[in-house]
């Protein structure tokens, strides 16, 4: 019997409708089945690294219900044979979240090309340009009147958003939906003080210098619910395609692919 485990209760009211013979449990809760059945598991803000591989020893597939995969050691995963996907959930959602804070008539130059970035591409109405990790930018040209952020966090990408990125812009108008250790806040303030920034529209806002930058009245903070801007639905039925897929070993678009028929 395979079995599907899945965790994170937040997202998942109705879920039992469409996989009723899922178990699904809390952030810190265990099966009470054996664990060596579970062939798949999905997780919203649970970690997967060592301590989950370990405890799954014939796990096949994590499903992350998100965008990214910040939570989930890669890595290991490729070493132990697992593969990863993620449902993509919000793409509708932060992408018109963001073009609802550009200035429809600015040039705007995009960091990153992952699907939100591209679902952005295809509702803006004015120029822009998008960019991937591949193209190195040491500092922003005045051209440009919207600058977004939309890469993932990584090594390349933390502390990205910073002094020297935007020494040459005037006026910007700034929109992130990146998570908060891409900015350096310190930063961030001089920026807007010295009138490179004019507005920053900012998903998720670490805590360093949060009060100062909100007083400026030009940083706002969304408080990690630009993917709530269209009203948020739980699309249980794709989750469900997503895991017949995996059981099946027929995953589209894997963020990272299983070798099957692996000898260890």
């Amino acid at each position: 019997m395979k079995y599907i485990l899945l965790k994170d209760k937040s997202d998942l009211v109705g879920v039992e409708k469409f996989i009723p013979n899922a178990y699904i449990l809390g952030a810190m809760e265990k099966p009470n089945i054996p664990f060596e059945n579970i062939k798949v598991i999905s997780t919203k803000f649970s970690k997967v690294g060592k301590t989950t591989l370990e405890r799954f020893p014939n796990l096949e597939w994590v499903i992350y219900r998100g965008h990214g995969t910040d939570g989930i050691n890669l890595k290991l995963c490729s070493q132990y044979n697992v593969g990863v996907v993620t449902t993509n959930p919000n793409i509708e959602g932060c992408a018109h979240w963001i073009n609802d804070k550009l200035d429809p008539d600015g040039h705007t130059l995009i960091f990153g090309r992952g699907s939100i970035s591209n679902r952005l591409q295809e509702l803006i109405v004015a120029t822009y340009v998008a960019i991937d990790s591949k193209t190195k930018i040491d500092n922003i040209s005045n051209e440009y009147k919207n600058i977004v952020s939309c890469v993932p966090l990584n090594n390349s990408t933390e502390q990205m958003f910073n002094y020297e990125l935007f020494k040459n812009t005037n006026d910007v108008n700034f929109v992130s939906i990146s998570r908060s250790k891409c900015h350096n806040n310190k930063d961030l303030l001089k920026l807007v003080n010295d009138g490179n920034i004019q507005e920053a529209h900012i998903d998720t806002l670490d805590i360093e210098l949060r009060d100062e930058l909100l007083s400026t009245n030009k940083v706002f903070y969304y408080k990690h619910m630009s993917w709530d801007f269209l009203g948020h639905t739980n699309d249980h039925k794709k989750l469900k395609e997503i895991i017949d897929s995996c059981l099946e070993d027929n995953v589209n678009n894997p963020i990272l692919k299983r070798k099957k028929n692996a000898w260890f």
